[in-house]
């Protein structure tokens, strides 16, 4: 009787095995997500690497070396500045739209202390520097210091210290 007893558990075993790997592929939390538009999928997907390398190696610089303030990356200009009342919005607007800055490092409260701009190589083209000029300019007139870092692979802490020194408390370098 024991033996039949063992062999029934071990076979109901085995049915629920086999139940759980035929049904699980079909169960509608395992398909994969696809929003669809007027019942065609949309042709997007996820980039894999938000960063390029050189914007990872400074973010992680500027992490550990400012880590009491918030820093948020790729910011739209627009988010950071506002148009003073009495000009025409969207002759103003033009001007803002669809820029962005590649760092903001915020206080406690979350307000904007500095913006941190990587020096791409394309931004020494003529054209591309009236457009950096004017960022600057932008900010500025917001009362945000914009800081220029040239695009490296690995940054140093006391490069980093001359440049953010005029805006930031620093901690002490370590001797």
């Amino acid at each position: 009787m024991e033996a039949v007893l063992i062999v029934a558990l071990f076979s109901g075993f085995l049915a629920v095995l086999a139940a759980v790997v035929v049904v699980t592929p079909h169960l509608v939390s395992h398909r994969q997500f696809v929003r669809t538009s007027q019942g065609r999928p949309m042709p997007f997907r996820r980039h894999t690497l938000q960063f390029s390398k050189d914007e990872r190696s400074l973010y992680r610089a500027l992490r550990s070396f400012v880590p009491h303030h918030m820093i948020f990356a790729k910011v739209k200009l627009a988010d950071l500045v506002s148009i003073t009342p009495g000009q025409s919005f969207w002759n103003q607007f033009s001007s803002i739209n669809r820029k962005y800055i590649d760092f903001v490092v915020c206080d406690a409260t979350l307000s904007p202390v500095l913006a941190i701009e990587l020096e791409h190589q394309v931004h020494s083209l003529k054209s591309d520097r009236s457009t950096v000029d004017q960022v600057k300019s932008m900010l500025a007139n917001a009362s945000v210091p914009v800081v220029h870092i040239p695009q490296k692979r690995q940054y140093l802490f006391n490069d980093l210290r001359r440049l953010l020194r005029p805006y930031l408390t620093l901690p002490h370098p370590l001797v």
